[in-house]
């Protein structure tokens, strides 16, 4: 459930509710599935220039807990709901120091 809700549903819904990425239609995300760190990972590769260049969101086995990592930092983070105001910040902070190629 949890790994299908961040890619399907979550992740399009965030991208989309940022009016830099939705006005600029050549910039893509790219979104990979990973198996070769300790969970299953979704890998998100952002575009050109954008800090951090990658984010990763794994899957413990425990139900809506997920392990972020980027820009060598780790986070534990616990709900879904939380997961998207994290990712939030994450993107907000990448929007403010990029500059579109």
């Amino acid at each position: 459930m949890d790994y299908l809700d961040v890619k399907d549903d979550l992740l399009p819904k965030l991208i989309e509710s940022f009016k830099e990425f939705s006005s600029l239609r050549h910039i893509r995300f790219n979104c990979s599935n990973r198996f070769e760190g300790r969970y299953p990972a979704i890998r998100i590769q952002c575009p050109v220039g954008f800090v951090p260049d990658v984010i990763a969101i794994e899957f413990p086995h425990r139900h809506e807990s997920f392990i972020v990592r980027f820009a060598e930092q780790e986070t534990t983070i616990q709900g879904l709901e939380n997961l998207a105001m994290h990712l939030r910040v994450i993107l907000t902070m990448g929007l403010a120091h990029w500059q579109p190629t």
